[in-house]
């Protein structure tokens, strides 16, 4: 049973501030949890129907495990949909970062949707992208919806947040192209992609902000098939980056 105290500590992580504060997020729904066995976090605490604990318990040695009702835990979650399982779970470590001259890297510019920016953080997992430059004003990476959209794979991605202007700007002094989508950009299907970069995605509704644009080296564009008059005025950003992922894992499997 969980006690009102408790119920508002967890409902507290819902916002950035507490969960800074107390370096927890929150994970839900059975997929997400699961998923956490294949990480390094720590689990902090799990809160679980009767059935859930009886069924996966075994799996979580060692961690606090609390049963709650399926009332309470509907009070402590934030999906719309009913969850049989939440978890506490304690933040990756902060590290130092640096750009590395040998890596493919995806970066989002004030990319503010959860639902896009744990997509995307999905999208990079599946193409075998392992780290995602955001800038400062990106939406939070332990954000309950991003956690879910991502389902696991923000477990595994390594999010960097910074100032991308200059972080492109560094990118480029060890020779590091910086690709972003634009309308007057090169056919990606004919442009010749290179297996190490940055490949930048923009704002949902202003695209790649003027300041990062200018450190842009390579403008590459999806062409559309659709005519002038029938075509929708923008892909979606998540969309975008999986058509864009797609593209520079298959050159790099299959044209070097």
């Amino acid at each position: 049973m969980l006690s009102k105290n408790r119920i508002k500590q967890i409902n507290a992580l819902q916002q950035k501030k507490f969960r800074n504060e107390s370096r927890t997020f929150v994970a839900e729904g059975h997929k997400v949890v699961m998923e956490l066995l294949r990480s390094p976090l720590k689990v902090r605490e799990i809160f679980a129907t009767d059935k859930w604990i009886a069924d996966n318990a075994a799996k979580f040695p060692g961690v606090r495990i609390t049963e709650a009702s399926d009332a309470e835990i509907n009070k402590i979650s934030a999906m719309q949909t009913a969850c049989n399982v939440v978890a506490e779970v304690e933040m990756k470590p902060e590290t130092t970062f640096s750009i590395d001259a040998n890596t493919l890297y995806l970066a989002m510019d004030s990319v503010r949707d959860p639902g896009n920016f744990g997509t995307i953080i999905r999208i990079a997992n599946w193409f075998g992208i392992s780290k995602i430059l955001a800038s400062n004003d990106c939406v939070d990476l332990y954000n309950p919806k991003v956690i879910q959209a991502s389902m696991g794979s923000a477990f595994r991605v390594d999010v960097q947040y910074c100032d991308l202007p200059k972080t492109l700007a560094a990118a480029q002094k060890i020779g590091l192209p910086a690709y972003g989508t634009f309308l007057d950009g090169d056919n990606i299907y004919t442009a010749s992609l290179s297996n190490k970069g940055v490949v930048v995605l923009g704002n949902e509704g202003h695209g790649i902000l003027p300041e990062t644009t200018a450190q842009i080296t390579r403008r590459i564009l999806i062409p559309c098939g659709a005519s002038a008059a029938e075509a929708p005025e923008s892909l979606n950003v998540a969309t975008a980056t999986a058509i864009v992922c797609s593209e520079f894992y298959r050159q790099s499997r299959w044209n070097h």
